[in-house]
């Protein structure tokens, strides 16, 4: 499973009606309005590297008022609920 998170600057008009159509974008998990350079963060989890480049190039970026993403990807997690839960499948 890969987590990305979109940082993503929209058309100031649009914001509110990108990030109600981006939640319902399979594999797209959370949306937060943000302040700063971007506009949107939403946060992503997908089976792979091609089923994010599809769901970035073809789902997002695509949509109305977007103007430009920015993808990162995450390569480790800090948080107590996920080491538990990799701790209660065996992963190490």
């Amino acid at each position: 499973m890969i987590t990305a998170f979109l940082l993503i600057v929209c058309e100031p008009a649009a914001i509110a009606e990108t990030g109600r159509s981006l939640s319902d974008v399979d594999g797209i998990v959370e949306v937060y309005s943000t302040t700063g350079s971007s506009d949107i963060i939403a946060v992503v989890r997908v089976a792979d590297l091609e089923a994010l480049a599809t769901l970035v190039t073809e789902h997002v970026a695509a949509l109305p008022g977007i103007l430009s993403t920015d993808t990162h990807l995450a390569i480790r997690s800090y948080g107590r609920a996920e080491t538990a839960a990799a701790f209660d499948i065996g992963v190490d």
